[in-house]
């Protein structure tokens, strides 16, 4: 566990825990055979993975993201969580289209939305964040209104 007192209000996080495994197969007769399933790639594997332009990429987001005062950086499973109290933003990595896709905890109404770079999350499923704006990161020049 991990803590952050905010003036009045402490906050706690699980970073690791244990979980129990089983000796016998469920369900299973004698003589079956059980085929365990790969575990999904964590962020981080994508991360060393990825090509150096999506790497040097990264790095320059993280170091904007991190600028900001009281900004934590949380890695999780499938993303990297930035904080304060809450998500304000998440990344994920997507090295075979060479993109990053950032969630943005964002009102969708307070921003100009670009067809293909940015889009309204609200009623998506999101793992991190609800609702707020897409942004999908391909390279570092800025994108040109139409």
């Amino acid at each position: 566990m991990t803590y952050r007192v905010f003036e009045d209000v402490l906050t706690l996080q699980l970073i690791a825990s244990a979980g129990g495994t089983r000796t016998s197969p469920r369900g299973g007769t004698s003589g079956s055979v059980r085929v365990a399933s790969a575990a999904p790639k964590s962020v981080q594997q994508y991360l060393d993975e990825a090509p150096e332009e999506l790497k040097e990429l990264y790095a320059d987001l993280d170091e904007l993201l991190l600028a900001h005062r009281d900004v934590l950086k949380e890695p999780q499973l499938h993303y990297i969580a930035y904080r304060r109290i809450n998500n304000v933003a998440t990344v994920r990595l997507q090295p075979r289209n060479r993109r990053l896709v950032v969630n943005l905890k964002l009102d969708p109404d307070t921003v100009k939305l670009y067809d293909g770079f940015s889009r309204d999350m609200r009623g998506v499923g999101v793992l991190g964040i609800r609702g707020g704006v897409e942004v999908r990161i391909g390279s570092p020049r800025p994108i040109s209104p139409p």
